[in-house]
This record gives structure tokens, C-alpha cells and sequence, in this order.
């Protein structure tokens, strides 16, 4: 069963990297604001860290893959498409059925140093947007489901444009989310605590950030220890042949 939401690209030009902090009390998410086209924000959030019910504080790291010098043949088509919203149009992300988008056995878990930002999953965003960490933060205001946060952010260094891929925030439609793979979720056993997410399997609605500088293009992929490979045609775990991506 696919997202009932929609699946959306948004291109904008960045304006400011928020990490996940030491002292935050929202949702674990690396906030990238990118100008919405009109002069407003948008805000396209990825996950830095898993509601894993898996054992130990490692089951909390997410998996990524970071691709620098992302090659695929849809990047012709992204750089023609104009700033704003897609809805319509726009190459459609599939972790396991596009064998050309990600090597699933690259995936390894990142952590999250709230910190100091050190070789985790904050300095790699920060570094793949071209942050000017030397520069002062600037406060940026995060609305988060479980109250809102006074973060910091920066600015790049240089013009960074950014492709998120995910599902936009409902009702306001001024973000996206869900910027990770969004298939082989498996379905908690009956009376299981761990959080359901198989409703969020499907095919082709796979989330990323992907950015461009200087017409070189990176992709960051994310996915979460829990989740299964192969998928079928639904995007389901197969069972008796779907592993865990880490093997």
C-alpha cells in the first residue's frame, strides 16, 4: 500500500543547513531550507536518527549511502526543470527496483554526534551543502510535532541547489519529508510495541537530497536498519527471501 500523501520533488536554491543539536527537543531531523521561489522558505527535513525498537543505542543510527558524484542519467533532466514544486513530471526515486540509482550494499549506519558534529551524519549534510561553519549561526525557528525549537543554522559558502524528494508536510505544504526509503517496511507482530511504518511501503516514491554545485551533482540516500530488501511489486518485504540491508 503506498503513501496516501503526495509524493513531490521541490528544487530551490539553499538557504541555510539546520543540524540536529545537542539540547533539541523536536523531532531528530537536519532541517535544509531552501527559498521557495516566491521568497518565503521551504523546508525539506531528512532524518538523522530511527525510532528503531531494535536493541541498543546503535538500532538508532540510520543507514546511508552518499554519493559524490551522483552520475545518473536523470540529473539532465533535473537541471532543466524550473525552481518550486513537482508534483508531475520528475524522475521518480525507487532504492530497489532502479539498480541504477543506489548500490544498497554501500548502506552502512551513520551516527548523530549532537555535540561536536564530528565524522556523523550533521557534518556530512553540512559539508554536502557547503555550509560556512567559520560564519556565526543564524537562529532559525523549527515547528516541530513535539514543540518548537530555537536551532542555529548556516549559510553556504557558495550557490548550492537543492533536490528533495519526499512527501510534502500536510496540511501547510511548505515542506517535505520522508526524505528515505519508503518500502520494506515489515508488519510488527500482533502485540508488538515497535512502530508500524508498512504503510508507507510502495514503489517508485523513494526519498533523497540531492545537490547541485557548480553542475556537479551528490546524492545522499537514507534508509533504517529495520527495513527489508527484496521488495515486491508493492514495495512489501517477500517473505522467506527479504533480508535486512545490511545482510
Amino acid at each position: 500500500m503506498p503513501q496516501q500523501n503526495v509524493y513531490v520533488m521541490f528544487k530551490g536554491a539553499l538557504k541555510l543547513g539546520v543540524p540536529f543539536l545537542n539540547g533539541y527537543n523536536g523531532d531528530p531531523h537536519y532541517v535544509i531550507v531552501v527559498d521557495d521561489a516566491n521568497g518565503g522558505d521551504f523546508a525539506i527535513v531528512t532524518n538523522v536518527k530511527s525510532d528503531s525498537s531494535l536493541t541498543g543505542a546503535a538500532g538508532y543510527n540510520v543507514l546511508y549511502s552518499w554519493n559524490q558524484y551522483f552520475d545518473h542519467p536523470m540529473v539532465t533532466d533535473l537541471a532543466k526543470l524550473p525552481p518550486g514544486l513537482a508534483q508531475t513530471g520528475f524522475p521518480k526515486l525507487d532504492y530497489v527496483h532502479d539498480p541504477r540509482l543506489v548500490d544498497l550494499s554501500t548502506m552502512r549506519p551513520i551516527t548523530l554526534d549532537t555535540a561536536t558534529e564530528h565524522n556523523d551524519i550533521n557534518a556530512l549534510v553540512n559539508g554536502m551543502l557547503q555550509l560556512d561553519m567559520s560564519a556565526a549561526p543564524v537562529d532559525y525557528l523549527y515547528p516541530g510535532k513535539s514543540g518548537n525549537d530555537m536551532r542555529r543554522g548556516w549559510k553556504p559558502s557558495t550557490d548550492v541547489t537543492v533536490y528533495g524528494f519526499g512527501f510534502l508536510f500536510e496540511p501547510e505544504h511548505d515542506g517535505l519529508h520522508e526524505t528515505h526509503m519508503n518500502q520494506g517496511n515489515p508488519k510488527p507482530p500482533h502485540g508488538s510495541r515497535e512502530r508500524d511504518h508498512s504503510s508507507e511501503n510502495g514503489t517508485f516514491q523513494d526519498g533523497a537530497v540531492i545537490v547541485e554545485v557548480n553542475g556537479r551533482f551528490q546524492a545522499l540516500f537514507v534508509a533504517f536498519q529495520t527495513q527489508l530488501v527484496p521488495t515486491d511489486n508493492r514495495g512489501w518485504p517477500i517473505p522467506g527471501t527479504s533480508h535486512p540491508i545490511l545482510g
